[in-house]
C-alpha cells in the first residue's frame, strides 16, 4: 500500500511539472488569443497551430518525400543594416530565398526590394506596419494585408500569395482575414534566432542539428540587431550544402510536395 500511494503521488508530481513545462513555453490563452512567451517560442506556435483549428492552412514544413529542399526565409526587412548583407550573402552562396517584407519599410526602401526581385528571390506579405493583430479588428487586419499587398505589386509587378503574421501575434480572425483575400499562412519550422542561443555559433548549431527534408527556416532582417543572424548564416548555408540540401523558394518548395494521399 506505501509503495501504491508513493507511486501515485509521484504521478501526479511528474503530470503537474509537465502542465508547468507546457504553461511557460506556450505562454497562455484569453479567449482564441494566444500570448506567446517569446519571439522564437516553436512550441507554442505548434500548440496555437493545434488549438486554432487552422491546421490545414497554417504551414509549417511540406511533405518532400525525402526530397532535401529547405525554404531559408527572411521577416521584418527591408533594413538598410542588415537586407544588404543578407542578399549579398545569398548571392554569395547561389541561394534563393523568400523576403516577408513589412510594407512601411518596402515604401522606405524600395530599392532594397528590387534587389531582391532582380536577384531571383521571392516577396511576400507581413502586415504594413508590423502590428499585434491580436488587438486589431477584422477591418484593421484586411487593411494591414491590402496596404502591403498593393506595396509589393508596384514593387516587383507581381501580387504576392503568402501571409507571415508578426511574432506569431494573432487570433482566428487574422487567419479568417488573410485566407479572404488569397492568402496562404506561412508559419516555420525552426527559428534561426533563439533565447537559448546566445552567439551566432550556437544559432547555426541549433539549425544544422535539426534540419531536414520540406523544413521552412526562419530568419530576420530587420527591427532588431540581427547582426548574429547574417554571421549565423554563412555556416548554416555552408554545412546544408555539404549535407545535401538546396536551398529553394517557398514557391519552389511547395511545387516539390508531394499530393495528399487521401
Amino acid at each position: 500500500m506505501k509503495y501504491k500511494v508513493n507511486a501515485i503521488a509521484q504521478y501526479r508530481s511528474f503530470l503537474l511539472g509537465f502542465f508547468f513545462l507546457i504553461i511557460v513555453g506556450m505562454g497562455f490563452m484569453i479567449g482564441d488569443k494566444q500570448f506567446f512567451a517569446g519571439e522564437d517560442d516553436e512550441l507554442s506556435k505548434t500548440i496555437f497551430v493545434l488549438q486554432s483549428g487552422h491546421e490545414s492552412s497554417l504551414l509549417t514544413s511540406v511533405d518532400t518525400g525525402g526530397e532535401k529542399l529547405v525554404a531559408l526565409t527572411f521577416d521584418d526587412g527591408p533594413d538598410p543594416r542588415y537586407t544588404p548583407d543578407v542578399i549579398d550573402l545569398l548571392k554569395r552562396y547561389d541561394v534563393k530565398a523568400t523576403f516577408f517584407v513589412v510594407g512601411q519599410n518596402a515604401e522606405q526602401y524600395p530599392f532594397l526590394v528590387q534587389r531582391q526581385v532582380e536577384e531571383g528571390h521571392e516577396v511576400e506579405n507581413h502586415t504594413y506596419t508590423h502590428p499585434d493583430l491580436r488587438l486589431k479588428t477584422a477591418v484593421e487586419t484586411s487593411e494591414e494585408i491590402a496596404r502591403t499587398e498593393e506595396c509589393i505589386r508596384k514593387l516587383t509587378s507581381r501580387t504576392p500569395v503568402y501571409f507571415r503574421p508578426p511574432r506569431r501575434l494573432y487570433s482566428d480572425e487574422t487567419v479568417i482575414q488573410a485566407e479572404k483575400a488569397g492568402y496562404r499562412i506561412i508559419l516555420w519550422s525552426i527559428c534561426v534566432e533563439n533565447q537559448r542561443s546566445k552567439t551566432a555559433e550556437q544559432m547555426a548549431r541549433r539549425v544544422i542539428k535539426a534540419v531536414r527534408p520540406g523544413m521552412i527556416i526562419l530568419a530576420h532582417d530587420g527591427r532588431l540587431d540581427r547582426s548574429q543572424t547574417v554571421e549565423a548564416l554563412p555556416m548554416i548555408i555552408e554545412s546544408c550544402q555539404q549535407k545535401g540540401y538546396q536551398f529553394v523558394t517557398l514557391e519552389e518548395l511547395l511545387a516539390a510536395e508531394l499530393p495528399d494521399k487521401d
